[in-house]
């Protein structure tokens, strides 16, 4: 994005020209940014990226991938254009279990104990990216986390979750 107008359109049409020239497959991350809704648009060069983003879509001759968390900020006509929309849902109880067998146990499944078993099972919404999350704060402390601080900062990932956080209750709710 350039803070001068027309410049984002440009850099977005060079995007695809390049891809395509170079048979590459194309990966947009947080393509909310330049797909967003255009009836929320406050400003007409807010339309006019979208457009540009649209139309090299529609002429980009190639494999191209989009990704957000915010599938229902996107334009309508942005995911009319996409053949496939797969959502990733959180990992399953199973997923979880295995995930922290290799990630905090170096793969010993025997030393997983009912507590921490027992634990997992409430993290719903964890997903990969929560697992890797704690996994950086290992290497950036060079220090192994023993299976309890693994667990207790997947917890602490977990709650800071949206969908974590506004499924809680008010008051003397429980």
């Amino acid at each position: 994005m350039s803070k001068y107008v027309g410049e984002t359109e440009q850099q977005m049409a060079a995007m695809f020209r390049e891809a395509e020239g170079e048979k590459a497959v194309l990966l947009l991350d947080e393509a909310d940014s330049f797909l967003q809704d255009r009836r929320g648009a406050q400003r007409t060069y807010e339309v006019t990226e979208v457009n540009e983003m649209l139309q090299g879509m529609e002429r980009y001759n190639g494999i191209f991938v989009c990704t957000t968390n915010l599938l229902d900020r996107l334009d309508q006509a942005a995911l009319r254009r996409f053949t496939f929309k797969i959502k990733f849902k959180p990992l399953t109880p199973e997923q979880r279990e295995k995930m922290f067998v290799v990630e905090a146990l170096d793969g010993r499944a025997e030393t997983l104990t009912d507590a921490i078993r027992q634990r997992l099972n409430k993290l719903d919404q964890l997903c990969p990216g929560d697992f890797a999350a704690v996994k950086r704060q290992v290497d950036i402390l060079a220090t192994p986390f023993a299976a309890e601080e693994f667990m207790e900062q997947l917890e602490a990932e977990h709650r800071i979750k949206p969908e974590v956080r506004e499924a809680r209750g008010m008051g003397f709710v429980q």
